[in-house]
């Protein structure tokens, strides 16, 4: 995890992992990307997280989190967003990783449309007590089967027809 530590009084994210130490993250960048790589603001090192997650923009005091394309989601508050304005209190979701936005100058309400990007902000998804399981694949062995199968007979059917006209 990259810590990065800047002094003044600005939002804060309190990064919580199951069995470690908090980290304290001063987001100090108009825009912080969150994910595994390691090029981030914030190097998050969980498999269920994508190597650009999510990013939290900054407009004077007003944050909103905004998800990347994210392969497993961003949850806010247990709730899965795309976009959303953040407040004090908000619990971030990435993975098992839960982050916290702290801060006493952050403002909430309408925030202002950022000038790229998508414009969807509205909170999508039942509100959740926990995210889903995360870094799960479904099983498509069956799938595959069915496939291979199907393939097989196919072939044996052209293999039957040709014989057939090459002998009759």
């Amino acid at each position: 995890m990259i810590v990065r530590q800047v002094t003044g009084i600005m939002a804060t994210l309190r990064i919580q992992i199951e069995g470690a130490e908090d980290h304290v993250i001063t987001i100090d960048q108009d825009e912080m990307i969150l994910g595994r790589a390691a090029d981030n603001a914030i190097t998050i090192d969980d498999p269920a997280a994508s190597s650009r997650h999510c990013a939290i923009l900054r407009q004077g005091n007003r944050y909103t989190l905004r998800d990347l394309n994210s392969t497993n989601g961003s949850y806010l508050n247990g709730a899965q967003i795309t976009e959303v304005p953040l407040a004090p209190g908000d619990v971030l979701t990435v993975g098992s990783v839960r982050m916290l936005l702290e801060g006493d100058d952050i403002q909430t309400g309408s925030t202002p449309a950022p000038e790229t990007g998508p414009q969807d902000t509205i909170r999508t998804g039942p509100i959740r007590s926990t995210p889903p399981e995360f870094g799960v694949r479904k099983n498509r062995t069956g799938m595959w089967v069915a496939v291979g199968i199907i393939i097989a007979l196919g072939l044996a059917g052209l293999i039957t027809w040709f014989v057939r006209g090459v002998m009759g």
